[in-house]
């Protein structure tokens, strides 16, 4: 009786001042909008897929395309330029609801022309997929039963690049990222990444505030590129406290290699969803109508329904990659705690999340198991309360 008297008050001490909140009316209302936006966006981009296909206008664009010139890769360049700039405006019509409810609630704080060049440029970046859609194609008239092996093996050093380079080279597009000044902050930050094991680590803040005023920051990169970034949000609103919790939250993701992990599991994933595709290619093929008019599996004008199977298997694999996800997020939460013994201020930045951005402190079971990359706020701070060193 006296031992669990004692864990009652050391838990009471140790939850002072900390509550999660329920969900009041504008956070059910805010989540539910945006699970529906979910569901919403992904059946229009379906279904612009659908429309390119059916319609013939695959046909006719890969015709334009091969009246131009006589090489495959232009063809394939030409043709997935075009399919992905008319899905891109196809999904302007899906995607700027979404940007309204962010305005709606005063999170979003941008103007609808710096929301088109951000969708502008989207669509610039996506182009280096390019050739790997022209690679897929063309090991596809080579080797037409191995041609998956062929391009899964390719695609492991692709992504690697495309990992390393997107700190440096896609994400500065989007935003400004500057050091974290000198200060007194800066040297316990310092501090941590020593204690981490990682003093090498280097910490960036972004100009977030462009464009939303809610709170976040996340770790990116591999080796050279590898870096933590504070959204200038999470550094003006939070004490030094809550913020340093943040920082051992995102160095458990450095430390524990999350990003590798991620990497080599997304190399193991490519290869189950390329030979899932190489099985499901033709066995569609032979079942869509003449108006289509794709004449083979290699044919240019089958970028619509490559794109629509890749991107059906993708959606169908999300409760696994957020099962991952929220795996690994567990693990940094841990991490973090243990580094910094800050659980109050864990658990406050937590409660933040609800108060100030709209978490859903309780979210459905199916919505958690579907898309949820982190676990429910209630259940993280939970974890800050009760974990022990």
């Amino acid at each position: 009786l006296l031992v669990a008297l004692l864990f009652g008050v050391q838990q009471a001490v140790l939850s002072q001042g900390v509550t999660v909140p329920t969900a009041t009316p504008a956070i059910r209302a805010y989540n539910t909008a945006w699970y529906r936006l979910y569901f919403f966006r992904e059946a229009w981009s379906f279904a612009g897929l659908l429309i390119l296909m059916f319609t013939g206008l695959g046909m006719r664009i890969r015709n334009f395309a091969e009246l131009r010139t006589r090489h495959l890769y232009l063809q394939v360049l030409i043709c997935f330029a075009a399919v992905t700039l008319l899905l891109t405006v196809w999904e302007l019509i899906s995607g700027y609801p979404g940007y309204l409810l962010e305005r709606s609630y005063g999170f979003a704080l941008h103007s609808p022309f710096l929301w088109l060049q951000d969708r502008a440029r989207g669509y610039l970046f996506g182009l280096v997929m390019a050739p790997a859609m022209w690679l897929m194609l063309f090991f596809m008239r080579r080797s037409p039963r191995r041609w998956w092996l062929i391009v899964w093996a390719l695609s492991i050093p692709f992504t690697l690049t495309m990992v390393v380079l997107e700190p440096v080279v896609f994400e500065p597009a989007f935003n400004k990222f500057t050091s974290l000044p000198p200060s007194p902050l800066r040297d316990r930050i310092h501090q941590l990444t020593v204690k981490a094991g990682v003093g090498q680590a280097k910490i960036f803040v972004t100009d977030s505030s462009r464009r939303t005023n809610k709170l976040n920051a996340y770790v990116t990169g591999i080796g050279p590129t590898a870096r933590v970034v504070i959204w200038d949000n999470t550094l003006k609103t939070l004490t030094d406290d809550q913020l340093i919790a943040i920082i051992g939250h995102e160095l458990g993701h450095y430390v524990m290699k999350h990003i590798w992990w991620s990497f080599w599991i997304g190399v193991a994933g490519s290869l189950a969803i390329l030979w899932l595709l190489s099985l499901l290619l033709p066995l569609i093929m032979r079942m869509l109508p003449a108006t289509a008019g794709i004449k083979h599996m290699a044919d240019p004008a089958a970028t619509p329904l490559i794109m629509l199977l890749l991107g059906t298997i993708l959606f169908l694999q999300t409760p696994v990659a957020s099962a991952i996800s929220r795996y690994e997020e567990h693990q940094a939460d841990i991490y973090g705690l243990k580094l910094t013994h800050l659980n109050i201020a864990t658990a406050q930045v937590f409660v933040k999340f609800v108060t100030r951005d709209y978490a859903d402190p309780d979210p459905p079971r199916w919505a958690v198991i579907w898309f949820y990359s982190h676990p429910s706020i209630r259940d993280r701070v939970q974890t800050a309360l009760n974990q022990k060193y």
